[in-house]
């Protein structure tokens, strides 16, 4: 074995150049993907490490201040054979404003705040709360990248502002996620807690978590939360239905139940959109040093054929020539991989922050050995499939051959660029001979360059259509107006007449049961005063409710019941049973696209509906949220407004950011390859190419000349495979962002490339190219053709 070895560690020498290629490939490929592996197999975890910390609820319902509500309800919840340990606690929605203290600018985004000093036994506290007091405030730890311990929170409420000292960061799995509630859970003191309440007495509305875990009889019968939180639903509404009858006065509160599973899955959405996109970039990378190896170990075959036949005269056997490059190459790519794979798991915690960022919890798991494992033998796998692969150039030539040099035929292939034929210039020419003389061996530059300028302009055509809050929306299937409070119809009759206002409209969000042939669901259904005021949203079939016996379902719902447009679909609790015409398909990410959508007027037929509504106001052209707000605060100065783009914008932000991230990731990683495979292949072809550089340079031509002709040897090659890269990339980057967003049961998807997105990719990979080639020529300038005469 020791003769395998050190034949093996000698052609590593001779190929010097190349291993070291592969070696930092080999590393950097399985770096990010044992990151992205560990992220993939381990975010799941890292919110069950949280759910187990601070013993979470199974099932968490927020109701709004209605002790009649939260009775029921906790009579319904204390009632289920499949609950247990039912808890309540005190909570302040806020409509809110925030900054660091000295910053100029507010962030509007709600806040529910809690008091630390309560006692919890379900979904605690992540930290110790004892030595907390006064204005002390823990925040999510989702806003540690913005404010540090000790920093000053400074929190508005209407025109009251409280400066609040940051103690610490609480990790909830249920409030963790932009994507779950969009809403920040806040704890303060018990003092502080009943100032704010008291002094903000429209901005501060009470209410009451309600929390619940599941009994080890329905763990172990593994009941559905999702199913059981909708019977809880569906008892409390047809209770509210009678309870309405009988106390008409009586208006229903804003109750969410919510299913800790749910929430998991809903706040791993974004995590593993990214970490998803870092794998395949990491196999994409890994796939070029694969390409990389499998023509330099050719090129080397070919070259050193008498040593070849040597050796096989010598009584080596093709079999243990395969053997030495085995040995080699997984030498080179076993190292590469360990040394890459033990960078990874010093760095994961480090690297980390992208799941704190997009998930909201700090990463909370040990390295994982399996996956390190797993990433380091899938590498060496792969490198022992290619090397027998490779293996099979060694049976092609025959030992006598082989002392030929390998040269056994004549090449009388059709000369399509002649140089008494053409008028390029001479480095043109000899890279249009190379190139189409040698087709094939250019396949592998040019399937390098095509991956690369797909996986940039895909990246770069992600920044084009979502790096903004209105690409991130439309993508989401979400509609747009300006602002929203919460009214009646008088308030929004007031509102609509001002000059301001284009026009408004009312909506509530309530959870019904549909029924189509034998499929039941319940599905959360929005329903709109006026549809004809609704900007966006996608709709990929059919068109928004009209008319009180119509529906639009969203794809999962859709996919679910079975339904379609044109079918009739049945809404039935125990005030009233329902036919409904299925009149369009939209998508939407909300609730992960189980929606519908129908008029308030068509929801009241099965439902009674509260009073007060959220209000949607379209401004007129031209006219500011502050020009609106002015005129709304002077007709109601108790009530707040929020304006919706600054809304959307703090939880869209933060995937417009991760996209631009992402582009800038995926271009310095692809200048990072190009260079490496331009100077590995200018490299090869300067050695290869040596004596008769010499000649040339005796003949009359200058050094910058011949580097010209290197720089030129692979662009036809380059071109080709970037040309064909970008024609692809639409294509497939759509399909790609369609895969990715198929949780939603999302169809279709917008996916548009800028034409400078086209341009700056072709710049980057060629401009690199090139400047790479101009490089490694420099040594072309140290050539003494004199010196190279020797007796033949």
């Amino acid at each position: 074995m020791y003769r395998f070895f050190f034949i093996a560690k000698n052609n590593i020498k001779k190929q010097k150049s190349d291993m070291i290629t592969f070696f930092i490939l080999s590393a950097l490929s399985a770096l990010f993907i044992f990151i992205s592996a560990s992220f993939l197999a381990d975010t799941g975890k890292v919110v069950d490490t949280n759910r187990e910390k601070i013993n979470s609820a199974d099932i968490f319902a927020l109701c709004g201040h209605s002790e009649p509500v939260i009775a029921k309800l906790e009579e319904i919840i204390k009632g289920n054979v499949y609950l247990k340990n039912y808890e309540t606690e005190n909570y302040m929605e806020c409509s809110s404003k925030y900054r660091l203290k000295g910053s100029k600018t507010w962030i509007e985004y709600p806040f529910y705040i809690s008091s630390y000093e309560k006692e919890m036994k379900i979904q605690t506290l992540s930290i110790d709360a004892s030595g907390f007091s006064g204005h002390d405030v823990i925040i999510p730890i989702s806003l540690s990248t913005t404010f540090d311990i000790g920093s000053t929170l400074q929190l508005k409420i209407g025109d009251n502002v409280y400066d609040l000292n940051v103690a610490g960061y609480n990790e909830d799995n249920l409030f963790c996620s932009p994507l779950n509630m969009g809403i920040y859970k806040m704890y303060v003191s018990d003092k502080l807690y009943e100032t704010i309440l008291f002094e903000n007495p429209k901005g501060a509305l009470e209410g009451r978590y309600l929390k619940t875990q599941l009994t080890d009889t329905a763990k172990k019968k593994h009941i559905d939360t999702n199913a059981l939180s909708d019977e809880l639903g569906d008892d409390l509404m047809n209770w509210y239905n009678e309870y309405s009858k009988a106390h008409p006065d009586a208006e229903m509160t804003s109750v969410n139940i919510v299913p800790a599973e749910l929430m998991k899955t809903g706040s791993m959405i974004l995590p593993m959109v990214f970490v998803i996109m870092i794998f395949l970039f990491a196999v994409i990378m890994l796939t070029i040093a694969i390409v990389i190896i499998n023509f330099s170990v050719k090129n080397f075959i070919m070259t050193n054929m008498k040593n070849t036949a040597i050796m096989e005269a010598s009584g080596y056997t093709v079999r243990e020539l395969v053997l030495i490059l085995l040995c080699q190459l997984l030498l080179v790519a076993g190292i590469g991989a360990f040394i890459g794979i033990v960078i990874g798991a010093l760095l994961i915690d480090k690297i980390g922050i992208i799941i704190l960022i997009t998930l909201g919890l700090k990463w909370n798991q040990p390295v994982n050995i399996t996956v390190a494992l797993g990433v380091f033998l899938g590498i060496c796998l792969l490198v022992a499939l290619l090397t027998v692969y490779l293996g099979r150039e060694y049976s092609k030539v025959s030992v006598l051959s082989a002392l030929r040099g390998g040269v056994n035929t004549h090449n009388f292939k059709r000369n399509l660029f002649s140089f008494d034929k053409t008028a390029l210039p001479i480095a043109v020419t000899l890279a249009l001979k190379d190139t189409f003389g040698r087709f094939r061996n250019q396949l592998g530059v040019i399937f390098i360059m095509m991956i690369l300028s797909i996986s940039t302009i895909v990246a770069f055509g992600m920044m084009d259509t979502y790096g903004n809050d209105a690409g991130v929306l439309e993508m989401g299937g979400f509609d747009v107006y300006d602002a929203f409070f919460s009214g009646d119809e008088a308030m929004e009759n007031t509102i609509r007449g001002l000059k301001c206002v284009e026009n408004t409209r009312r909506e509530v969000w309530m959870s019904v049961n549909y029924y189509y042939k034998r499929n039941k669901q319940s599905i959360t259904t929005r329903s709109f005063s006026d549809t004809s005021t609704i900007v966006g949203g996608s709709i990929i079939e059919g068109r928004w409710p009209k008319y009180p016996n119509e529906v639009m379902l969203a794809t999962n719902t859709s996919m679910r019941l079975g339904a379609s447009v044109g079918d009739v679909v049945m809404v039935k609790n125990d005030m009233a049973e329902e036919s409904y015409i299925v009149c369009g398909i939209s998508q939407t990410m909300n609730n992960m696209g189980m929606m519908a959508f129908m008029t308030t007027e068509g929801l009241s037929k099965v439902t009674a509906l509260p009073e007060t509504m959220q209000v949607c106001v379209t401004f007129k052209p031209g006219v500011t949220f502050k020009e609106f707000e002015k005129e709304f605060k002077d007709l109601y100065p108790e009530e707040t407004v929020t304006d919706y783009q600054e809304a959307a914008h703090q939880t869209v932000g933060l995937i417009t950011s991760g996209m631009k991230a992402f582009a800038f990731f995926v271009t310095f990683l692809t200048i990072l390859i190009v260079a490496f495979v331009e100077s590995l292949i200018v490299r090869t072809n300067i050695n290869k190419q040596w004596r008769n550089l010499g000649v040339s340079k005796a003949l009359g031509f200058t050094s910058r000349q011949l580097i010209g002709q290197v720089m030129m040897s692979n662009m036809p090659s380059i071109l080709i495979g970037v040309s064909t890269g970008l024609l692809l990339s639409p294509i497939l980057g759509t399909k790609l962002m369609v895969a990715t967003m198929a949780i939603f049961g999302f169809k279709k998807i917008n996916f548009n490339i800028e034409p400078i997105s086209y341009l700056l990719t072709a710049i980057i990979i060629c401009g690199v190219a090139l400047l790479t080639a101009a490089f490694m020529g420099r040594r072309i300038k140290t050539l003494e053709p004199v010196k190279m005469i020797t007796e033949e």
